[in-house]
C-alpha cells in the first residue's frame, strides 16, 4: 500500500505485453511496494510466457481499437469475439482479477448485443471521452450509458481523465460529473493529467496538466475500492523511471 496520502491506495503499473525488457524492474518495484499490481494490455501475437514468470497480481486491459477491436461494429464481430477470447486466456493464465474493456464507438445497442454473449464478472467496462481522436462519438461517456453497459453482470472502471474530457465536451463541471460516476461504485480507477482547454483524450504526466489532483485523490479515497492504475506517458520504453516519478507525485497529493 502507498501511504504518502492520508489513506492507503493501491497503485498499478501499466504495461503492454511488448514491454518485456522492463519486467525485472517491474518485479522489483512491486516487491518494494511502490506498485501493488500490473495492468497489462496483451498485444495480439505476443507471448504471455515472460509474464507467467513474474510473481505479481495482474489486471488485464482488453485490446484497443488499434488492433481492430470495436464492440459496436457488427462487421467486426468475429474479430471482436476472437480478441475477447484471447483476453480471457490471459486472464485465466495470469489469474488476473479483472479485465478492463473499452466499449468502442458506434451505437450502444450494438455493444449491448455483443456483451450479451458473455457473463464474466471480471469484466470492467471503462468510461470513455465523448469524442474520440478522430471526433467519432464514443460509447460509455456518461454515467447513464455506463449504467446500461454494466447492467447486473459487469463492474466499472472509472477513467478520471476520460470523465474530465467528456465533461468538457458536454460543457459541464467535471467535478460534479465525476461525482455522478462514483455512484456506480467503480472497482478500479485510471488516472493521468490533462489540459482543461481540450476535449481530446491525452495522457500527461502528473503535474503537467490542470487537473485538481487533491479532488481526484479524494474521489479515490472515499470509494470502496481505492485502486488506481497510472496511465501516464512513458517516453523511454526501456525504463520505468517516469512511472516511479508519477507514482511519487500521486502519493504526495
Amino acid at each position: 500500500m502507498n501511504k504518502g496520502l492520508d489513506f492507503e491506495m493501491e497503485i498499478g503499473l501499466k504495461l503492454w505485453s511488448t514491454n518485456v525488457d522492463v519486467l525485472p524492474r517491474a518485479q522489483e518495484l512491486v516487491d518494494k511496494g511502490i506498485f501493488q499490481f500490473i495492468e497489462l494490455t496483451p498485444v495480439p501475437e505476443t507471448s504471455m510466457d515472460p509474464f507467467l514468470e513474474l510473481k505479481v497480481p495482474y489486471v488485464i486491459h482488453g485490446s484497443i481499437d488499434k488492433f481492430g477491436f470495436n464492440f459496436a461494429d457488427k462487421k467486426k464481430r468475429d474479430v471482436n469475439f476472437k480478441r475477447i477470447v484471447e483476453c480471457i486466456d490471459w486472464i485465466n493464465a495470469l489469474r488476473a482479477k479483472y479485465c478492463v474493456i473499452h466499449p468502442g464507438y458506434g451505437f450502444i445497442d450494438d455493444v449491448l448485443d455483443f456483451l450479451n454473449l458473455f457473463d464474466d464478472c471480471r469484466f470492467l467496462i471503462e468510461n470513455m471521452p465523448m469524442c474520440g481522436l478522430g471526433d467519432e462519438v464514443m460509447i460509455g461517456f456518461s454515467p447513464e450509458q455506463i449504467k446500461r453497459l454494466i447492467g447486473n453482470k459487469f463492474g466499472f472502471c472509472l477513467d478520471l481523465n476520460h470523465a474530465i474530457k467528456a465533461s468538457i465536451s458536454m460543457g459541464v463541471d467535471y467535478k460534479v460529473f465525476i461525482e455522478d460516476f462514483l455512484k456506480l461504485s467503480p472497482k478500479l480507477f485510471h488516472i493521468s493529467d490533462g489540459k482543461l482547454s481540450s476535449y481530446k483524450d491525452e495522457h500527461l504526466a502528473i503535474g503537467e496538466g490542470d487537473y485538481d489532483f487533491k479532488f481526484l485523490c479524494n474521489c479515490i479515497e472515499k470509494n470502496k475500492f481505492p485502486v488506481v492504475t497510472l496511465e501516464t506517458p512513458r517516453r523511454n520504453l526501456y525504463s520505468l523511471s517516469e512511472d516511479l516519478i508519477n507514482s511519487r507525485r500521486l502519493s504526495s497529493r
